[in-house]
């Protein structure tokens, strides 16, 4: 054990090295102008901090704006952020800032013994012999395909991210994403027509277009294509849209030059996998946080056993971790914060009873399985459901929430009673 030990995190260099290793070791397609997922299994690193020795310093680096992600698992840590905004070129530049807090640091009579660098590369070279100075060592972790031996040969012992045991938090579509010009024109031209048949009109208004598309590609992006906005990728694609502005509206509208033209009948709709991430994603900007459907569906179970046990609980953190010890019975490397992400969203369903001699226990018209499950799904067909203009491909939403299509009559029949 370590008598002290001080943490730097160059988590923006972290953050882009795990998702491009993500994506097969290329550059992430995802860009970073977009809400970035969560990569980073922050709860693995902090325990592996815990066993090394007593941590007295845990600062992290990083434009933070669009890791809204790590949101949950940063705020119930013990992790001061640091935001850095990002240069001309467009991003954050961490190493000089980081460095010279390091420096300043080293300059206290009670600065830790060990300091480690979590994320960079050779930049950060000249504290080896800042830190050997001080008499203290420089510890370093990094992403094995990405850390350069320059800067692994100047720290004293260094670790390999994907070594450490740390869950692979993101397997997500960036390497399925195969954008160009020519795929994007040909996404915008089914969802034109899925438009006009679905309104009845060839003119569709412009803020219906994009949602259209990423019901067929959940990862489009038109910066990846080269335009600062949507509306800028619309306009230059004047040789097969019309384009008018009628006034007194706030919205211009487009329709294919020439009207809807037939499309094989197995590009109409997109497929229910791809749905159903749309759906997740639309449940996200209502406010719900995900974990993996089939924990979702499975955590569901472990609940309705707490239920059937007639089991309270002093606090939510109890819950968790007994969620957690029985989850990992059949998903081993299962992180704590997809855990709480099972715990949130059942709180939304109003399934726990205000605390009664300071114990939390479920809602007495909460019998069992079942009536967790159908307000489970009353929860996500009002989030997602009445969040869409087009209906509901139930298929698509079971795949969505339970990871598996056989509840799709089900939802279909709880939307119809909500009607």
């Amino acid at each position: 054990m370590l008598d002290s030990l001080a943490i730097f995190w160059d988590f923006a260099q972290l953050h882009d090295a795990l998702l491009n290793a993500a994506n097969n070791g290329n550059p992430s397609r995802i860009s970073a102008s977009m809400p970035q997922p969560e990569v980073v299994d922050v709860n693995c690193l902090l325990q592996y901090f815990d066993d090394l020795g007593r941590v007295v310093v845990n600062r992290a680096y990083a434009d933070w704006r669009q890791l809204g992600s790590y949101g949950d698992v940063l705020s119930e840590s013990a992790i001061d952020l640091t935001q850095l905004f990002p240069n001309k070129l467009g991003n954050p530049v961490v190493n000089r800032r980081l460095i010279a807090d390091v420096i300043d640091y080293l300059q206290s009579p009670d600065a830790a013994t060990t300091i480690m660098i979590i994320g960079g590369g050779s930049e950060y070279r000249q504290l080896r012999q800042i830190v050997h100075d001080r008499g203290g060592k420089l510890l370093g972790i990094g992403v094995e395909a990405v850390s350069d031996d320059f800067w692994i040969e100047s720290c004293d012992d260094f670790y390999f991210y994907h070594r450490l045991g740390c869950q692979k938090l993101y397997t997500g579509s960036s390497s399925d994403i195969d954008l160009n010009v020519k795929s994007a024109r040909e996404l915008l031209s089914i969802a034109m027509n899925q438009l006009a048949r679905y309104y009845g009109t060839e003119w569709i208004q412009q803020v219906r277009i994009k949602p259209a598309i990423i019901r067929q590609e959940p990862g489009f992006d038109e910066s990846l294509l080269g335009y600062e906005a949507f509306s800028h990728f619309l306009r230059d694609q004047s040789d097969i849209l019309d384009r008018r502005h009628r006034e007194g509206e706030q919205e211009p509208e487009y329709r294919l030059v020439g009207g809807t033209v037939e499309i094989p009948e197995s590009t109409r709709q997109p497929a229910p996998e791809q749905l159903a991430s749309f759906y997740l994603r639309v449940a996200g900007q209502q406010g719900i946080r995900m974990p993996d459907p089939v924990i979702m569906w499975e955590g569901i179970d472990v609940y309705a056993g707490f239920l059937a046990d007639d089991i309270s609980f002093a606090s939510f953190s109890d819950i968790d971790h007994e969620c957690l010890r029985l989850l990992r019975e059949d998903f081993p490397k299962l992180s704590m914060t997809e855990v709480k992400k099972v715990r949130q969203v059942l709180f939304k369903c109003f399934l726990f009873r205000p605390s009664v001699d300071d114990t939390i226990g479920f809602h007495d018209e909460v019998t069992g399985l079942e009536d967790i499950e159908d307000r489970y799904f009353q929860l996500m067909l009002a989030r997602i459901g009445n969040n869409l203009d087009e209906p509901l491909d139930y298929t698509a939403l079971s795949l969505a929430l339970t990871g598996n299509p056989d509840q799709a009559d089900r939802l279909q029949a709880l939307d119809n009673e909500e009607e």
